[in-house]
């Protein structure tokens, strides 16, 4: 294997491009991220959501037995 740069500067530096080059990449980590993140957590509140619009539907219908 043949590294193209001799130590962790140089790679860091990338011949002045560096800057540029590590930016986008820690954008698209961080954007990559949040794509994976963001929908779970989403969904994790669409099914806390879920569950209490059940339990409520269940207390609704407990109600009207008892009502009845």
């Amino acid at each position: 294997m043949n590294f193209q740069f001799d130590n962790v500067s140089h790679m860091l530096n990338m011949d002045g491009h560096g800057a540029y080059v590590w930016t986008a990449v820690v954008v698209t980590v961080l954007l990559m991220t949040w794509l994976i993140i963001n929908p779970l957590l989403q969904g994790r509140n669409v099914f806390k959501e879920i569950a209490r619009e059940v339990s409520r539907e269940q207390l609704r219908q407990d109600a009207v037995k008892e009502g009845t």
